[in-house]
């Protein structure tokens, strides 16, 4: 079972309806700060929780309703809701698109309650007791780039250490030791202990003066065992580094980020192993306080999770992309105006998409070498395979079979293909020839910067930041063109 969309109305910066798709592997949001990404976060936790409405509207839609409807979708949903505390969600089990989905749906307007879609009565429906049971269905694990100390202190069934412990323990408790400890408890606690004889007269005490004023009643002290997570409440991690061990919340925030990215691998491999109910992580830059390559650990970290737990993830990190595969990944790029989240659509101008440069130029804006080498190769190739049909199925003579063939090394030949295309040849190129003379020759501007690139040893030329972003803008319509003759 994985997310497969969020519908949010009026939910913090999302004014108005918004509807995001997402992919059962990983999910990657890009963008400036402020402009949505972590919203999604807080939307999912708000579908669990339902907060109070002011923590979440819209600011200047006050007196609108704020909503977030979630479809999960997945042919393992009937067996998930087959058994305990979320059977009743069988009946709202719906085909769509090829496979079995559930909608939940939580609204300001009556925030404590989610309700479920009925796609017989095409209606959202509350049934007794469906309401409290969005917990049961699935747990998502957040893990936001401002973790505090106090969190890896915190041993707190809700909390991911807790969480981790009491999914490891539940054996635990059948064990000898623990058998030991409910009789060792027992003996010092329970009915004709020491303790209780102690506090018999005090108990008959209560009791007269309850009876004398209240009426009859019968006063016992009850020490019951406590709840497994409750000895794990003063537990706390160690860690030991440079031969130092203190307690992690006294260690660096690098330290502790390595603590909190580790703790959700091992969460996860756990998790599934118990096999516990669907589990989603929502991780807020991971990259933070990473270099490269340990990010680049890191995505094949989580590229194991997404086999059995969906990711999201916020980033601002072109590592973290590089290996993008967009048969289990997607990219989501949020915007502070305009259209709020823009799919990765526009990555997708070459059949090898998306690349490590496209993804920075598109994701993040970068215009990169690595970009533009990869759309002027891919032009140059087009051009090529172009001259290379003339060839295919026509009697020519061996002059114009050579013509043809000095075409394709003939950067001039190729210049001329960019005019074609509307480009202008404005560019003056100083040309080192053999000899050594240098001559001045004029270039469209991707063939200059191309030149530039690929000769570092002609020190008479250079080209800024503005001109790579200008003629990478020039190539890729260039490009999308070709896709559409293409179709």
């Amino acid at each position: 079972m994985y997310i497969s969309k969020i519908k949010l109305e009026n939910f913090r910066s999302f004014s108005g309806e918004h509807d995001i798709i997402f992919n059962s592997g990983i999910n990657f949001f890009v963008g400036n700060n402020n402009s949505g990404k972590t919203t999604i976060f807080k939307a999912i936790e708000f579908l669990q929780n339902g907060k109070n409405k002011e923590e979440w509207i819209t600011k200047g839609k006050e007196s609108r309703d704020v909503s977030v409807e979630v479809t999960f979708s997945g042919d393992d949903i009937p067996d998930i809701v087959s058994d305990g505390a979320i059977k009743k969600y069988q009946d709202f089990v719906f085909d769509e698109n090829g496979t079995k989905n559930l909608r939940i749906l939580r609204t300001s307007a009556d925030i404590k309650k989610a309700q479920t879609w009925n796609n017989e009565k095409n209606q959202f429906e509350n049934p007794t007791g469906v309401g409290n049971m969005i917990t049961a269905l699935f747990d998502a694990q957040f893990v936001y780039s401002d973790l505090k100390n106090e969190d890896y202190q915190d041993f707190g069934k809700t909390k991911i250490v807790g969480k981790l412990v009491n999914a490891i323990t539940a054996d635990f408790q059948k064990s000898d030791p623990y058998q030991k400890l409910r009789q060792a408890h027992n003996d010092a606690f329970g009915e004709g202990s020491e303790l209780i004889g102690i506090l018999a007269e005090v108990s008959e005490k209560i009791q007269k003066v309850i009876t004398e004023q209240y009426g009859e009643a019968k006063v016992d002290f009850n020490f019951g065992l406590p709840e497994m997570e409750n000895f794990f409440k003063n537990g706390s991690i160690n860690l030991t580094d440079n031969g130092i061990t203190t307690d992690v919340s006294e260690k660096g925030t690098g330290m502790q980020r390595a603590l909190a990215m580790s703790l959700i691998q091992v969460y996860s491999e756990v998790s599934n192993a118990e096999n516990a109910k669907q589990l989603f992580f929502f991780v807020d830059e991971p990259e933070t306080f990473l270099h490269p390559i340990a990010q680049d650990k890191l995505i094949e970290s989580f590229e194991r999770i997404s086999k059995n737990s969906q990711v999201f993830i916020t980033t601002h990190s072109p590592y973290l992309l590089k290996k993008f595969n967009k048969s289990n990944h997607t990219i989501k790029v949020f915007s502070s105006t305009g259209k709020k989240v823009l799919d990765g659509e526009k990555m997708a101008l070459f059949p090898f998409s998306p690349t490590w440069g496209e993804v920075n130029y598109f994701s993040f804006g970068v215009a990169s070498v690595e970009f533009h080498n990869e759309l002027f190769g891919y032009i140059q190739e087009q051009f090529n395979q172009t001259q290379l049909k003339v060839l295919q199925g026509e009697e020519l003579d061996e002059k114009k079979i050579r013509k043809i063939i000095n075409k394709l090394t003939n950067e001039n030949a190729f210049d001329e293909y960019l005019i074609d295309q509307g480009l202008l040849q404005n560019i003056q190129y100083i040309r080192a020839g053999n000899d050594g003379k240098l001559s001045e020759q004029k270039k469209t501007l991707p063939l200059f910067v191309r030149n530039i690139i690929h000769h570092p040893e002609n020190t008479k030329n250079s080209f800024s930041n503005d001109q790579l972003v200008e003629s990478i803008q020039l190539m890729i319509p260039i490009i999308s063109k070709m896709n559409i003759d293409a179709q």
